[in-house]
């Protein structure tokens, strides 16, 4: 019996390639990926991915850029719609958490898989840095304004709550880790324990 095709309408189709390209290079890796195989997967002809991607170098940049740019449009969404400054870090939280909680493959694929680069010492120009990174630290680099932190310890807070916000994240994406609470509600309480106390620091010790 002939291969059943499926018929795309041109995006979608590019859509189908990326969302597939994601699912194989997470569960076969990055050398067993190739554009026949997302092909096969999708059920199109062999031809068709080369309508959108030259080689299988630039699907995967696609993938990368698909996540990154969706992400980005979250966390973003989370600042534009609170205009309470103080609350806006744990809407991000919120917001991060619930992106990869949602999409748990999207996170595999970009921390493990993906060659991103983000460079926590702020030594390059944010805009070739790492979108998400920058919109984040620039909402907590806003928070710490009326601090009296030297720039190196403001640092210090915008990568550790990054790493906190990061590794809950990273729990409740895993496959092998049992939690039986909604970690989109919860990450407001982990936050509470964490405890934001930078916040009110005026540069006395409390």
């Amino acid at each position: 019996m002939a291969q059943q095709r499926q018929t795309y309408h041109h995006r979608d189709l590019r859509n189908a390639l990326i969302e597939t390209g994601i699912q194989i290079v997470n569960t076969e890796g990055v050398n067993a990926f190739s554009l026949r195989k997302v092909a096969a997967a999708c059920g199109v002809s062999h031809a068709a991915p080369y309508s959108h991607f030259q080689n299988k170098e630039e699907l995967l940049e696609a993938m990368q850029l698909f996540i990154t740019d969706r992400f980005s449009k979250q966390l973003e969404s989370a600042v534009q719609k609170n205009n309470n400054v103080a609350e806006i870090l744990k809407d991000m939280g919120i917001a991060y958490v619930s992106f990869f909680v949602d999409n748990p493959s999207y996170f595999q694929f970009l921390y493990s898989q993906s060659n991103i680069k983000i460079d926590l010492s702020l030594s390059i120009p944010d805009d070739q840095n790492y979108k998400p990174y920058i919109i984040y630290k620039n909402i907590v680099s806003k928070l710490l304004e009326q601090t009296h932190y030297s720039e190196e310890k403001q640092n210090d807070i915008i990568i550790t709550i990054w790493a906190f916000i990061h590794g809950v994240t990273s729990l409740a994406t895993m496959n092998n880790v049992n939690y039986d609470n909604d970690w989109r509600e919860k990450v407001i309480d982990f936050m509470d324990v964490f405890q934001l106390s930078f916040l009110d620091n005026t540069g006395e010790k409390i």
